[in-house]
C-alpha cells in the first residue's frame, strides 16, 4: 500500500509538471507571427499583395498618403517603394496579377464618391523610382459604396467587395476601358465588414477578411463555405497568401504592425458577430501608439488566466498527493 501511495504521488506530480510545461506552449501556438512592419513610413497598412517575382509583399497606407506603394521583404523590412504622381482620395487595397500591380483608391466612408479609381503598374519594382501609371475608373450600378477590398481572378478580371452591412461583390467588365467610366455589375453578396481579400490558388475559392475572422467563399456562388477566427489585431485590414502558398497572412493598421500567418479555413464555424463599437461601413481607427500596448494587454490577460488555471491544477494535484 505504501508503495502504491508513493507511485500515485509521483504520477500526480509528473502530471502537474507536464501541465506547467505545456500550458505556455498552447497559449502561444495559436498566433504565428510572420513578420513585423517596422518602417516608420508605414503607419496604416491597409492591404497586402504577394509578389513572387519580386520576392516581396506590397502594401499601401490608408487615406492621406501620396501615390506610393511599399515592397516589404520576408523579414518585414521595406526593400523599396514604387512612387507615382497622383493624389489618391482613399487608397484601401492592393493586388497583383500577371506582373501587374493594382492600387485601389476605392475607400468612401461618407458614400459620396460617384466614381472610384484603380491604378495599375506593369512589372512593378520596389526601387524607389517614380513611374507612370494607368488607371480604370468605376461606378456602382446602385449608388456610392465604401469598399476596402479588390480581388483579381486568374483571368485578370477585377472585383470590388463593399464593406457595409449589406455588403456585395461587384465585377468589373472583362476588359475595362481606360477612357471614360466603367460600370460595375453586382454578382453576389458578401459578409459585412470585409476589409481585404484574395483569390486562392486554383481560382475556385476566395478568402475575405473582417476585423474578427477569415471567411472562405465559393468563387462562383459567393456562398460562405467556412470561417475561422484570426489572431487579435488592433484593426485587421490586410490579407494575402504567403509566398510559399502554405498559409494566409493577416495584417493590421498601426505603427510597427504585426502580420500573422493563419491557415486557410477548413471547417465551418459560427460567423463572428462584430463588436458593438465596430461600424462595418466605416472606420474605427486605433491610435497608432496604442497598437502594441493593446496586444501586450491581451497577452498579459491571457498569461494571467493561464497562470491562475495552472496554479489551481497544481494545488489540487499536490493536495491529492498528500492524502493518505
Amino acid at each position: 500500500m505504501a508503495l502504491f501511495r508513493a507511485s500515485r504521488r509521483v504520477g500526480l506530480l509528473l502530471l502537474a509538471a507536464l501541465l506547467l510545461a505545456i500550458m505556455p506552449t498552447v497559449a502561444g501556438a495559436e498566433d504565428t507571427l510572420a513578420f513585423k512592419i517596422k518602417d516608420a513610413r508605414i503607419t496604416e497598412s491597409s492591404g497586402l499583395a504577394v509578389d513572387p517575382a519580386g520576392n516581396v509583399y506590397w502594401t499601401i497606407n490608408d487615406s492621406g498618403d501620396r501615390g506610393v506603394a511599399y515592397g516589404i521583404g520576408l523579414d518585414g523590412t521595406v526593400k523599396g517603394s514604387l512612387n507615382f504622381r497622383a493624389q489618391p482620395v482613399d487608397v484601401e487595397a492592393v493586388a497583383l496579377h500577371d506582373a501587374r500591380l493594382y492600387v485601389a483608391d476605392i475607400g468612401d466612408n461618407n458614400s459620396s464618391r460617384r466614381v472610384v479609381r484603380v491604378y495599375f503598374f506593369k512589372n512593378p519594382r520596389a526601387n524607389g523610382l517614380t513611374v507612370s501609371y494607368h488607371a480604370y475608373d468605376f461606378r456602382y450600378p446602385d449608388g456610392s459604396h465604401n469598399a476596402e477590398t479588390l480581388l483579381v481572378n486568374d483571368s485578370g478580371r477585377l472585383f470590388i467587395v463593399t464593406k457595409a452591412q449589406n455588403a456585395a461583390v461587384y465585377a468589373a467588365p472583362v476588359k475595362p476601358s481606360r477612357n471614360g467610366v466603367n460600370d460595375l455589375k453586382k454578382v453576389g453578396s458578401a459578409p459585412s465588414g470585409v476589409t481585404d481579400g484574395t483569390f486562392l490558388p486554383g481560382g475556385d475559392k476566395i478568402a475575405l477578411l473582417t476585423y474578427t475572422s477569415v471567411n472562405l467563399l465559393d468563387a462562383s456562388s459567393y456562398k460562405v463555405l467556412a470561417s475561422s477566427p484570426i489572431p487579435h489585431q488592433p484593426q485587421a485590414e490586410s490579407l494575402t497568401m504567403s509566398l510559399d502558398e502554405k498559409s494566409l497572412l493577416v495584417g493590421s493598421e498601426g505603427k510597427k504592425s504585426k502580420v500573422y500567418a493563419v491557415p486557410v479555413p477548413s471547417e465551418t464555424t459560427p460567423m463572428p458577430t462584430p463588436a458593438a463599437s465596430e461600424d462595418p461601413g466605416g472606420e474605427t481607427d486605433v491610435p497608432e501608439d496604442q497598437a502594441d500596448s493593446i496586444q501586450n494587454q491581451k497577452g498579459t490577460l491571457l498569461a494571467l488566466g493561464l497562470a491562475g488555471f495552472v496554479a489551481i491544477v497544481a494545488g489540487t494535484v499536490v493536495g491529492l498527493a498528500r492524502k493518505p
